[in-house]
């Protein structure tokens, strides 16, 4: 197997749990849009909007704005405060992805969410190359898994009488769920440590 089909399934496997939540969160923030925007298009209008914007908060908290039209400047001003802290993500990857081409470190910061942060700095490669490489499928992996999840998520909107009621739960209940998981790997962890 060639190295690169290597670390491509490895950010496949790597992806799948971020699959079910992108998958899961994306339909629920499609919905949103085509149940409180006026839009003619919601599908078109949810998947421009995932690649965009990719991010599942300002997903969800984009909704109203649109419904009311509010303006550019206070949905600019919405954008800014939501995804300023992926700005603080990316300083701690700065050491790891220099050298890169310019087109690369865009795309990178472009898909740096909580979960790519997440997998990126626990991944462990020898070289650089290796961990770009990772990072890029990564990231095509989950913007892909967002868009398709809001695409979706907006035409079923759209043809099916879904509420839009309680549909911001799902971000609460993925946020819950990788907590979770994290919180049990840490105590296995720690118990394995301390029994040898």
């Amino acid at each position: 197997m060639t190295k690169g089909r290597y670390i491509a399934i490895r950010a496949f496997k790597d992806s799948l749990p971020i699959l079910m939540g992108y998958g899961s969160m994306g339909f629920a923030a499609g919905v949103l849009i085509a149940a409180r925007s006026a839009a003619q298009t919601p599908a078109v209008w949810s998947g421009l909007l995932a690649v965009t914007s990719f991010s599942g908060t300002l997903q969800f908290a984009i909704t109203d704005p649109m419904r009311e039209n509010a303006s550019l400047w206070a949905i600019a001003l919405l954008v800014l405060a939501i995804s300023f802290r992926y700005a603080l993500y990316g300083f701690t990857l700065l050491a790891r992805l220099s050298g890169i081409t310019l087109w690369k470190k865009i795309f990178l910061i472009w898909c740096l969410t909580d979960e790519n942060f997440a997998l990126e700095s626990a991944a462990k490669f020898a070289r650089q190359t290796d961990f770009v490489r990772y990072s890029l499928t990564l990231c095509l992996f989950t913007l892909t898994y967002w868009t398709c999840g809001c695409t979706l998520g907006a035409l079923a909107g759209e043809k099916l009488p879904i509420p839009d009621k309680g549909m911001e739960f799902a971000m609460v209940a993925l946020f819950i769920a990788i907590f979770t998981d994290q919180a049990k790997a840490l105590y296995l962890g720690w118990r394995k440590e301390r029994a040898s």
